[in-house]
């Protein structure tokens, strides 16, 4: 991850050094578009980070305000669909935890997109232009499990004892995360531009997957919800992996690492408003 964050960094870097505050004004205009793609997550039930077999539909909506040929601000509003199973490891451990996921996720962010090249649509100026961006998401999380052929909403059943006394008080749906990636951008008309984007978002939660600690007792589990399908959803385990028999404070996830999630998609938007030759259409 390391790497991507450096990546990140140098484009924004060359983005803004060359002369991108220095290039000759222009009128902002706004664009308003449509994108799809597909979604993952990179997590405590991920076996394969980037390359895993687990990517969903996503789509939603933008709108971008041009404010120089080299920088724009990003409205967006995704949808996206995350899910993980420890079934599709090499693992054995993993393997033997037994645990899944899925999550519809609905983000809305603000990015900041800094082009290599002074762009436009219409008018004077590049076409095309590869380019950077960065901001802030707000988004908001359900996480639910299978059993049995069915799903059950995790954020209120606690699985690991979330809210009981000497337990971590219990995660929201509602999470903040820094979005960041990399994208080329080209029009094709005065008035109709194509983005192809990757962007990965840095959360501040371990909970996308609704796993992160180690085991509870399942009977705090089952009385802290009030439910013994909480502890049946919080220990799927094949075999218990603790000396006495029993899973009681074993590792379930890993709360040193947070949840990541990736976007990947297509932006077709319009240009508001004149075309680039100041022309109303």
């Amino acid at each position: 991850m390391r790497k991507l964050i450096l990546i990140f960094c140098i484009g924004s870097f060359f983005g803004i050094s060359q002369d991108s505050f220095g290039q000759r004004p222009i009128d902002p205009y706004g664009e308003i578009g449509i994108t799809a793609g597909y979604s993952y997550y990179i997590g405590d039930i991920n076996p394969y980070k980037h390359l895993g077999p687990r990517k969903k539909f996503a789509f939603g909506a933008a709108y971008r305000f041009n404010l120089t040929k080299r920088h724009a601000l990003r409205i967006q509003g995704t949808r996206m669909h995350l899910e993980g199973y420890d079934s599709d490891n090499e693992d054995i451990d993993l393997i033997n935890r037994n645990l899944n996921f899925r999550n519809k996720l609905t983000e809305l962010a603000l990015l900041l997109e800094i082009n290599f090249h002074e762009y436009r649509l219409g008018g004077l100026g590049t076409g095309f232009t590869p380019y950077v961006f960065g901001g802030l998401a707000y988004f908001n999380m359900n996480p639910e499990a299978e059993l049995d052929g069915s799903y059950f909403e995790l954020i209120d059943i606690h699985t690991e004892a979330q809210g009981a006394d000497g337990f971590d008080n219990p995660y929201k749906r509602g999470q903040v995360a820094i979005p960041f990636g990399i994208g080329f951008k080209a029009g094709f008309s005065d008035r109709l531009a194509i983005n192809l984007e990757w962007g990965i978002r840095r959360t501040f939660t371990d909970y996308i997957d609704d796993v992160s600690g180690n085991y509870a007792d399942p009977s705090i589990v089952r009385d802290n919800a009030g439910l013994q399908l909480a502890a049946e959803l919080a220990d799927r385990s094949l075999e218990p992996i603790g000396p006495d028999g029993s899973n009681i404070g074993m590792q379930r996830g890993n709360p040193e690492s947070r949840d990541w999630y990736i976007y990947t998609g297509v932006i077709l938007s319009v240009r508001l408003g004149k075309d680039g030759n100041g022309c109303w259409k």
